[in-house]
């Protein structure tokens, strides 16, 4: 097979696989070995492999059969060098990324979970690839939206998947489909090689940490499968919840328990087993394996469970077991008492791809009620339980758990759409019911939507109703209930009718999605069943209703006609081979031959078990549901039906306490003791830099005369990623590129952590930055609305804390000026009727009730104590609703108001409502801030508030209007009306994300919402910004609207290359630092000056500044020239450098082709006089040091508009400089 693959037209040529030495992969062995520190944390999984392959290389971690059930264990090392010899064969037939700035690029298996596909999963992420797991058994339709949807270009098959591969590859032309390496090209001895199997070195692994490692894909059941996507972070810290057990595991890796499971048992080193994929799973294999082994824990599905519960050899072998675990569907309750009733630890396993696992059954011996989950103590602030009936609630996993890496909330929380009925007695003890969309989980895992198929069987015209079931079944089943006009037709007749319907929803279905005619159950005309106002039917009052009809679906389906029914070996045999041909497509199939080999499923074993039920006289409990399996060939299968026929056979703390507690635990404060200080100015640290409030408050400050330097502590690992993020985050907001040379180097930027008293800057740099500093600016919080107040705490409460003890530290007569930007949220509780004055409030419980709002009013809180304690200028900036700046009109378009204002351009319509917002602009907010925080006034609390209110209606609407968004005014019910029936994709429809919190707040006829009264006189009176600030301007909205419609809202023009013009003087460094940037993105760099012509050269060199008719012609050139080479060197990024002196040449630069972005870097210089020395230090250049003037005189700085300009100060190395360039722009 895998020389058919090879071999195929459709697929990538792929020679036979060879050993690579390190040379082979030059650009990787040329780097330095990573090495690991004392108590090293993993950043990455590759880096948790080498790591455990390093402190433990020879324990055996992981066994796989060679030969059915005969394992051979692999320690880590054999594991890690296995990954490394496989990473460097997969290296040489897809493209690494050469740095962590590039996105991730994804690459796709598909095949049984056996060692090689594991090997495959350890190297493809070693080599930095993000890997998607692609269940066996999705349709051609669901692989091809996966693989369009992750832009994933390269599949890795098994060779039972080569026929699927080329039906891809046809359907996707740019998709190169590649044979999983096999054990003879990696699984040789590893004694000896000592090597560092590093293949990363290129990418920073704390950057990596970010990245997507897993993508793993919902199930499908209810249209394509979605991609969900798993950090490297998320997944190391999912992983390190585990039960440091030796294990069993049943399930496939392209699970998320399956996957969990195994990575569970190498992050605590505990020895995993792992079921052989060749093999069905069947009860004797399993009892085979578990009696040949000792294990402490099983993890399996529950059907695993029904096969072992079936004797009493399989029941002692699960009571053997410390713990037996099951996930993926619910455990009849039957099976589950009987197993815990002799003494079997059943444990109930509860969690989801997106949020990793969350409950477990585990319990005391005592405690019989295994089917109830209870969530850990660290995980229930992290719950919210949702009413959705009558004893039942559906579950939100809200912002904040670390394993969590999905939302479908606007307030960043996950709503699982599990229900569960709460335990009668026990506190925290929940039982799972069922799906909030009716998804049905079969007994062996597998998750159906019903939907589909039961709408397609209704349009038919004999059909009234059509319900599907099979929750905790083997398999699903159909009952319909016909039309009245059907009356007086012969059953078989309506049958005929209908079943051509569910053969064609069965024909695109997976196959266990699949219904078989035995399994379809017609209803009497007449019948009533349970139904809603609006006649759709309710699923689990219908359950319950027909709940006998259903269970004699599934005992007649085992009942035996045994009319002409096989007897003799030969008919049976005869019997056996018609079904199994007719069922699975087979024209012929020997007698010896591995059904689990041809493809047969779990449904189709169901289905041939029925058929041999019904005509052989065989009671249905003599047949293990998994029969077929047990025996699994027609030889097989025959003998063992001739001897059946022949008979031989704490309480909690009120939130206003812990508030109070919290207030007395860090609200003392040592004195400062007074130094003596001449330096004149102010030295500034500011928190937040990375955030839109704390980039537009260095902008703010740093082009003030008095300013002489800001130091912004940020939240990373190294200086250079610290001063990146601040770069990026100023420049995204547009306001960096007009700050000048000299503002610029005052920013420096510091990796910081608010948790330690030092704030992790080290006792040096501490001192170094007390020793001057006069003003702190603390915008940094953790903005998550769901968080308890407890997760506030360390980082946030102590931080400031820790950064008022930095103020109280300063070597200067008095102590440095403490800020904090405050919420209003802090006190968005305020009765109604009294104002929200510029004071702390007098209770607790004025602060909203969240743990964001509360740790806001604790810290305000603790600033008014250090400035009572310690005289300390420490005031609170309690800031307002911010929208966009007012230079560009940015603002995140993922926030709610955003994306209700899309909702005119998605629905056309934009709710009408009656309310009067309190809006500030994002640089009037930082200008007030600055005001405020320099002024010297004495300590206090102050509203950042606007002091002007606008109605929404009146004011807002019009303005909309006037930017000719095509859009109807309409009522607010009626506008989530319109948005619940608009179209269901996030990525066309954006604002149908936060249908459920827009419905939440306006599907209602609470009309009129009038906000709270903000006193502002004392921040009016320290800021004069504020005081002027104007009310929602035309301008404004046009800029803002404007900015969506160029931006996010621009669903049409896409990005296909981007060109990087290095500009600036001659001397600046173009050609240096540009070819450094060239080399880092792997891509062409273009010499300006080679393409002037032969008369501009002269020109230039005979000492005469060229004029503007000289450049036209040249810069058009290079557009061109930069067009062709993106559209043919397949890089998508060329590097060009031109001086682009003028905004007008920048501007004709910028008038590439569609699809074609040009962003430039603009390297600076002090003065004319370094341009001049840099000059006359170069030899054989035709531009001489006397052109600087003519340069120097028409160069203009960047635009307002100009926001695609990076300055940049050209002093420094040019490699560094040419990193942080490529960090900032994100290539």
């Amino acid at each position: 097979m895998a020389a058919d693959i090879a071999q195929s037209s459709a697929l990538q040529n792929i020679s036979s696989p060879s050993f690579l030495s390190p040379v082979d992969t030059s650009f990787v062995s040329s780097k330095r070995q990573r090495t690991f520190a004392t108590n090293h944390v993993p950043n990455t999984i590759d880096e948790l492999m080498r790591l455990r392959a390093f402190q433990q290389p020879n324990e055996p971690i992981l066994a796989y059969p060679v030969h059915n059930t005969n394992y051979l264990e692999y320690t880590y090392r054999e594991l890690d060098v296995f990954a490394y010899r496989v990473g460097q064969q997969y290296v040489q037939r897809t493209t690494q990324r050469r740095s962590s700035a590039e996105k991730e690029k994804v690459v796709a298996l598909l095949g049984p979970s056996n060692l090689d596909y594991l090997i495959s999963v350890l190297a493809l992420t070693k080599a930095g690839f993000t890997v998607m797991f692609l269940s066996t058994r999705l349709s051609d339709a669901a692989y091809q939206s996966l693989l369009e949807s992750t832009q994933c270009r390269d599949l890795f098959i098994h060779e039972s998947f080569s026929t699927t591969a080329e039906r891809l590859c046809k359907a996707m032309p740019d998709l190169s489909a590649h044979p999983i390496v096999k054990p003879v090209s990696y699984a040789f001895p590893t004694q000896g090689d000592s090597q560092d199997t590093c293949l990363d070195f290129h990418l920073d692994l704390e950057l990596e940490s970010r990245k997507i490692c897993w993508i793993i894909h919902s199930s499908g059941s209810t249209g394509l499968p979605k991609p969900i996507f798993q950090t490297h972070r998320a997944a190391l810290t999912n992983y390190e919840n585990n039960l440091n057990m030796r294990g069993f595991i049943t399930l496939p890796l392209f699970h998320a328990h399956g996957i969990s499971s195994v990575f569970r048992a190498f992050t605590s080193a505990k020895k995993i087993h792992m079921y052989n994929a060749n093999l069905p799973l069947t009860h004797n294999t399993l009892l085979n394996i578990m009696d040949e082994h000792s294990f402490e824990i099983f993890y399996g599905v529950p059907y695993a469970l029904k096969l072992l519960g079936e004797t009493k050899a399989g029941i002692e072998a699960l009571v053997k077991l410390q713990v037996v675990m099951f996930g993926g569907s619910a455990c009849p309750d039957s099976l589950g008492d009987r197993l815990v009733g002799v003494g079997v630890n059943l444990i109930s396993h509860y969690g989801t791809t997106e949020t990793g696992q969350l409950m477990t059954s585990f319990r005391s011996r005592s405690d019989k009620a295994w089917n109830y989950l209870r969530p850990s103590a660290n995980l229930i602030p992290f719950l919210r339980w949702e009413p959705r009936g009558v004893d039942l609630f559906e579950l939100v996993v809200l912002d904040g758990w670390p394993s969590k890496v999905a939302t479908n909330r606007p307030d960043g929380s996950y709503a699982t759409k599990d229900l569960f009925t709460p335990h009668p007695s026990i506190l925290n003890a929940w039982k799972y019911s069922a799906r909030l969309d009716d998804t049905i989980a079969l007994l062996n895992g597998e998750k159906v939507g019903p939907t589909d198929m039961e709408q397609a069987i209704r349009d038919n015209k004999y059909v009234r109703e059509a319900v599907v079931f099979g929750t905790g079944k083997p398999q699903l089943g159909l009952m319909i209930i016909p039309t009245e006009e059907t009356f007086g037709i012969p059953e078989s007749q309506i049958l005929e009718c209908i079943w051509p319907v569910v053969e064609s929803s069965n024909a695109v279905a997976p196959g266990y999605a699949r219904v078989s005619v035995e399994m379809l159950k017609l209803l009497p005309a007449s019948s009533t069943y349970p139904q809603t106002d609006k006649g759709t039917v309710i699923r689990q009052a219908f359950y319950k209703l027909f709940e006998k009809e259903i269970e004699e679906v599934y005992s007649i389906s085992e009942l035996s006609s045994s009319t002409n029914a096989p007897s003799s070996e030969p008919e049976i045999r005869a019997f056996l081979k018609e079904e199994i041909c007719t069922m699975n497509g087979q024209t012929e199939l020997d007698d010896d031959t591995d059904l689990f080999s041809i493809g047969i499923d779990s449904l189709q074993a169901l289905q041939l078990r029925s058929c041999i039920l019904k005509k052989l006289p065989i009671s249905g409990k003599g047949l293990a549901m998994n029969f077929v399996f047990d025996f699994p060939s027609v030889n097989a299968l025959t003998e063992e039906l001739v001897l059946l026929q022949d008979g031989q056979t704490s309480k909690s703390i009120p939130v206003q306490e812990k508030m109070a507690r919290l207030i007395e635990k860090y609200g003392s404060f040592q004195h400062h003791v007074p130094k003596p200080n001449f330096n004149e100015g102010q030295y500034i640290v500011l928190t937040g830099a990375t955030g839109s409030l704390g980039a537009h408050v260095i902008a703010q400050m740093a082009v003030l005369p008095d300013v002489k330097q800001i130091h912004c502590l940020v939240r990373a690992k190294t200086e250079r990623d610290a001063i990146t993020r601040v770069i990026s985050s100023m420049n995204t907001r547009g306001c960096y590129h007009q700050l000048p040379l000299e503002a610029r180097r005052k920013i420096v930027a510091l990796p910081s952590d608010f948790s330690k008293e030092d704030l992790g800057l080290g006792s040096s740099v501490y001192a170094e930055i007390s020793l001057n500093l006069t003003c702190l600016v603390h915008c940094a919080w953790s903005v998550n609305f769901n968080l308890s107040l407890q997760s506030f705490e360390k980082d946030c409460i102590a931080g400031a804390k820790h950064l008022m003890g930095l103020c109280l530290s300063a070597g200067r007569p008095l102590p440095a000026a403490f800020n904090f930007c405050s919420s209003v949220s802090a006190v968005a509780s305020t009765p109604v009727g009294e104002d929200v004055v510029e004071d702390i409030p007098p209770n607790l419980g004025y602060a909203q009730n969240m743990g964001y709002a509360q740790s806001k009013l604790i810290t305000e809180n603790i600033v008014y104590r250090a400035a009572c304690q310690t005289g300390m200028k420490a005031r609170t900036l309690r800031v307002g609703q911010i929208i966009a700046d007012t230079q560009h009109g940015i603002w995140n378009a993922t926030e709610a108001i955003p994306l209700m204002l899309q909702a005119a351009q998605t629905i056309s319509a934009i709710p009408a409502l009656d309310e009067s917002p309190l809006w500030l602009p994002v640089d009037v907010v930082a200008k007030a801030v600055s005001e405020i925080s320099l002024s010297g006034s004495p300590a206090g609390t102050t509203n950042v508030v606007a002091t002007r209110s606008f109605h929404w209606s009146r004011d807002l609407l019009p303005k909309l209007h006037a930017t000719n968004l095509p859009f109807e005014e309409v009522g607010q019910r009626e506008w989530i009306s319109r948005l619940k029936a608009s179209n269901p994709d996030p990525v066309q429809n954006p604002p149908i994300k936060l249908l459920d919190f827009f419905a939440q707040k306006y599907d209602n006829d609470n009309i009129v919402r009038k906000g709270l009264q903000y006193n502002t006189q004392r921040a009016q009176r320290l800021s004069p910004t504020l005081a002027a600030a104007e009310i929602l301007s035309q301008e404004l909205v046009d800029k803002f609207v404007g900015h969506f419609v160029t931006t996010s809202w621009n669903t049409t023009d896409r990005i296909q290359g981007v060109v990087i013009v290095v500009a600036g003087p001659c001397g600046a460094g173009k050609s240096t630092i540009g070819t450094e940037i060239a080399r880092k993105l792997d891509c062409s760099f273009i010499e300006g000056d080679q393409h002037h012509e032969v008369s501009a050269l002269a020109k230039m060199a005979s000492g005469q500044a060229l004029d503007d008719e000289d450049r036209w012609l040249w810069l058009a050139r290079l557009r061109a020239e930069a067009e062709f080479e993106i559209s043919t060197n397949g890089k998508g990024v060329v590097v060009l450098a031109c001086s682009a002196l003028k905004g007008s040449y920048r501007d004709v630069l910028r008038d590439a082709r569609k699809g074609i972005k040009t962003v430039f870097v603009m390297l600076q210089v002090e003065d004319k006089v370094e341009l001049a020395r840099r000059l006359e230090m170069r030899t054989g250049h035709y531009m001489k040091a006397d052109m600087v003037e003519s340069q120097m005189a028409i160069l203009e700085g960047p635009r307002v508009d100009e926001m695609d300009v990076l300055p940049v100060d050209a002093k420094g190395m040019p490699e560094d400089l040419a990193g942080e360039i490529v960090g900032v722009l994100g290539l």
